[in-house]
């Protein structure tokens, strides 16, 4: 009987202390994350022509890349930060014929994102080292990584962008591999791997079952901007395509630098918006 009546003194207690212990349900929204490519402000489609200098022309064919580590800060030096992917390759090799698609771009849909201020937007263009020491093989159908086309076996690293087409060298109207005109930049290796911190125009509020939309826009052009006078002998601040019109990622030619340079500019080609 005491047995039974301490028990029954006891039972609120417990059921107090479990009440107490109920988990708090997290507050989360939504992050929409868009990527477009323009080439000097004008919409970026392949097989389209674009001045590259008052005296050349140039044709895209092919252009994309694999974005990793993508995440929101609270402030700029925070070290806590909420990640909205880990990897994800982004194709933006739209044609002429497929404008609505090319202003449209390739959207990365985040869910269950807490809730909150942040102040600023971290990105990786290319993949990090341990992501890089990884292979195709190691991944399933529907996942970025599988994407064995941009996996160099030999070199063990994945081609973190491709970017490819044409340049009219001569100003003859004609676009021309057989003249030295084809443009193959293949960028890859740890080495050339870019992080960068955004910083959009107003704080990125995300707010219960509601939705973010942002927007990445790349600059294509400015993916070739360049100041070392070896690759760039008249000085227009852009790469000479007559001497150096491709790159794959070897990193003992003295051209490497071509590979550093273009994938680099990822970060400085790339604006946040809203």
């Amino acid at each position: 009987m005491r047995k039974l009546l301490l028990l029954l003194l006891l039972a609120p207690l417990f059921i107090a202390s479990s009440c107490d212990k109920d988990p708090e349900i997290e507050v989360v929204g939504n992050v929409e994350i868009n990527f477009k490519a323009n080439y000097d402000g004008e919409l970026f489609m392949t097989q389209n022509e674009y001045d590259y200098t008052s005296e050349m022309k140039v044709k895209f064919t092919e252009l994309n890349l694999f974005v990793s580590n993508i995440s929101l800060l609270e402030f700029e030096n925070s070290s806590e930060e909420t990640e909205l992917a880990e990897v994800d390759f982004v194709d933006l090799s739209f044609n002429i014929d497929q404008e609505t698609e090319a202003a449209a771009g390739y959207d990365i849909s985040t869910k269950k994102v807490p809730a909150g201020t942040y102040r600023a937007l971290k990105i990786g263009f290319g993949l990090p080292a341990d992501l890089n020491r990884t292979n195709p093989g190691d991944y399933g159908d529907g996942n970025a990584l599988a994407t064995s086309t941009h996996y160099w076996a030999a070199a063990d690293s994945y081609i973190f962008s491709k970017i490819e087409g044409f340049s009219d060298n001569n100003g003859n109207g004609i676009f021309e591999a057989g003249e030295n005109e084809g443009l193959r930049f293949h960028l890859g290796q740890d080495e050339v791997y870019t992080e960068r911190i955004l910083f959009p125009s107003e704080p990125i509020v995300v707010t219960e079952d509601g939705t973010v939309n942002l927007s990445l826009d790349i600059d294509v052009k400015k993916l070739f901007g360049i100041s070392d006078i070896t690759y760039d002998a008249n000085q227009d601040g852009l790469l000479d395509f007559e001497n150096y019109s491709s790159s794959h990622g070897d990193t003992d030619e003295p051209g490497f630098l071509v590979d550093r340079t273009v994938m680099g500019n990822y970060s400085n080609a790339t604006k946040l918006n809203q």
